[in-house]
Protein backbone atom coordinates (compact mmCIF):
# COMPACT_ATOMS: atom_id res chain seq x y z
CA UNK A 1 0.00 0.00 0.00
CA UNK A 2 1.12 3.57 -0.60
CA UNK A 3 1.14 6.11 2.21
CA UNK A 4 2.03 9.78 2.37
CA UNK A 5 4.63 10.47 5.04
CA UNK A 6 5.61 13.62 6.88
CA UNK A 7 9.29 13.44 5.99
CA UNK A 8 9.71 11.10 3.01
CA UNK A 9 6.83 11.90 0.66
CA UNK A 10 4.89 8.98 -0.74
CA UNK A 11 6.28 5.54 0.11
CA UNK A 12 5.21 1.98 -0.52
CA UNK A 13 4.81 -0.23 2.54
CA UNK A 14 3.78 -3.83 2.97
CA UNK A 15 0.37 -4.22 4.65
CA UNK A 16 1.97 -6.72 7.05
CA UNK A 17 4.06 -3.91 8.59
CA UNK A 18 1.05 -1.97 9.87
CA UNK A 19 1.03 -1.78 13.66
CA UNK A 20 -2.35 -1.43 15.37
CA UNK A 21 -2.31 0.80 18.46
CA UNK A 22 -5.98 0.54 19.57
CA UNK A 23 -5.69 3.24 22.23
CA UNK A 24 -3.54 5.48 20.05
CA UNK A 25 -0.63 7.50 21.36
CA UNK A 26 -1.16 10.11 24.07
CA UNK A 27 -2.46 13.24 22.40
CA UNK A 28 -3.07 11.41 19.11
CA UNK A 29 -5.70 8.86 20.16
CA UNK A 30 -7.70 9.01 16.92
CA UNK A 31 -4.75 7.66 14.90
CA UNK A 32 -4.37 3.93 15.52
CA UNK A 33 -2.47 2.53 12.52
CA UNK A 34 1.28 3.07 12.12
CA UNK A 35 4.31 1.63 10.39
CA UNK A 36 8.00 1.83 11.21
CA UNK A 37 10.21 3.44 8.59
CA UNK A 38 13.96 2.77 8.75
CA UNK A 39 15.70 5.29 6.50
CA UNK A 40 19.09 4.38 7.98
CA UNK A 41 18.64 0.66 7.24
CA UNK A 42 16.68 -2.17 8.79
CA UNK A 43 16.59 -1.92 12.59
CA UNK A 44 18.95 1.09 12.67
CA UNK A 45 17.85 3.93 14.89
CA UNK A 46 16.43 6.44 14.83
CA UNK A 47 13.33 5.12 13.09
CA UNK A 48 10.13 6.92 12.20
CA UNK A 49 6.80 5.70 13.59
CA UNK A 50 4.58 7.00 10.81
CA UNK A 51 0.80 7.05 10.81
CA UNK A 52 -0.57 5.21 7.78
CA UNK A 53 -3.80 7.21 8.09
CA UNK A 54 -2.28 10.67 7.51
CA UNK A 55 1.15 12.35 7.13
CA UNK A 56 0.83 13.53 10.74
CA UNK A 57 1.36 12.17 13.33
CA UNK A 58 4.86 10.90 12.82
CA UNK A 59 7.31 10.25 15.64
CA UNK A 60 11.06 9.70 15.70
CA UNK A 61 11.65 6.65 17.90
CA UNK A 62 14.56 4.81 19.48
CA UNK A 63 15.11 1.48 21.16
CA UNK A 64 15.73 2.67 24.74
CA UNK A 65 17.83 -0.39 25.62
CA UNK A 66 20.42 0.64 23.03
CA UNK A 67 20.90 3.94 24.87
CA UNK A 68 20.10 2.92 28.45
CA UNK A 69 20.94 -0.81 28.86
CA UNK A 70 19.67 -0.68 32.47
CA UNK A 71 16.18 0.46 31.39
CA UNK A 72 13.81 -2.11 32.87
CA UNK A 73 10.19 -2.11 33.87
CA UNK A 74 7.32 -4.47 34.48
CA UNK A 75 4.27 -4.77 32.29
CA UNK A 76 1.10 -5.31 34.30
CA UNK A 77 -1.06 -8.39 33.77
CA UNK A 78 -3.71 -6.14 32.20
CA UNK A 79 -1.16 -4.66 29.77
CA UNK A 80 0.14 -8.14 28.93
CA UNK A 81 -3.41 -9.30 28.19
CA UNK A 82 -4.11 -6.22 26.05
CA UNK A 83 -0.91 -6.82 24.06
CA UNK A 84 -1.32 -10.61 24.06
CA UNK A 85 2.25 -11.04 25.24
CA UNK A 86 3.64 -13.53 27.68
CA UNK A 87 5.69 -16.66 27.46
CA UNK A 88 7.57 -16.73 24.19
CA UNK A 89 5.70 -13.95 22.36
CA UNK A 90 8.30 -11.55 20.94
CA UNK A 91 7.94 -7.86 21.64
CA UNK A 92 9.94 -4.69 21.26
CA UNK A 93 9.99 -1.43 23.15
CA UNK A 94 10.31 1.97 21.52
CA UNK A 95 10.51 5.44 23.00
CA UNK A 96 9.42 8.66 21.35
CA UNK A 97 12.11 11.29 20.83
CA UNK A 98 11.99 15.04 20.94
CA UNK A 99 14.44 16.26 18.30
CA UNK A 100 15.23 19.98 18.61
CA UNK A 101 17.02 22.03 15.97
CA UNK A 102 20.31 21.06 17.64
CA UNK A 103 19.89 17.29 17.26
CA UNK A 104 22.61 16.69 19.88
CA UNK A 105 20.02 17.78 22.46
CA UNK A 106 17.60 15.02 21.44
CA UNK A 107 15.80 13.39 24.34
CA UNK A 108 13.66 10.26 24.63
CA UNK A 109 10.60 9.73 26.79
CA UNK A 110 11.30 6.75 29.04
CA UNK A 111 8.12 7.30 31.05
CA UNK A 112 5.71 6.47 28.19
CA UNK A 113 7.22 3.69 26.04
CA UNK A 114 5.44 1.89 23.25
CA UNK A 115 5.39 -1.88 23.66
CA UNK A 116 4.81 -3.78 20.42
CA UNK A 117 3.80 -7.43 20.12
CA UNK A 118 5.88 -8.13 17.01
CA UNK A 119 4.10 -11.39 16.22
CA UNK A 120 0.66 -9.77 15.90
CA UNK A 121 1.72 -6.14 15.24
CA UNK A 122 -0.35 -4.70 18.07
CA UNK A 123 0.98 -2.10 20.47
CA UNK A 124 0.13 0.06 23.44
CA UNK A 125 1.71 3.03 25.10
CA UNK A 126 2.22 2.37 28.78
CA UNK A 127 2.90 4.82 31.59
CA UNK A 128 5.73 4.16 34.03
CA UNK A 129 5.98 6.01 37.32
CA UNK A 130 9.70 5.34 37.89
CA UNK A 131 10.98 7.35 34.91
CA UNK A 132 11.00 10.97 33.81
CA UNK A 133 9.88 12.25 30.43
CA UNK A 134 13.25 13.42 29.08
CA UNK A 135 16.48 11.47 28.92
CA UNK A 136 19.35 12.50 26.64
CA UNK A 137 20.18 10.37 23.62
CA UNK A 138 23.76 11.60 23.32
CA UNK A 139 26.13 10.82 26.18
CA UNK A 140 27.64 14.30 26.43
CA UNK A 141 24.30 15.71 27.63
CA UNK A 142 23.30 16.03 31.24
CA UNK A 143 20.04 14.45 32.35
CA UNK A 144 17.04 16.71 31.77
CA UNK A 145 13.99 16.42 33.98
Amino acid sequence: MKITTRDFGEVEIDDSTVIDIPGGILGFEKFTKYTLLSPLGEDNFPMWLQSVEAPQPCFVVYDPMQIYPDYIFEITDEEQAQLRIGGDVPYRVLTVAIVPEDYKKTTINLRCPLVINTRENIAAQIILEDYDFKYPVYSDQGKEA
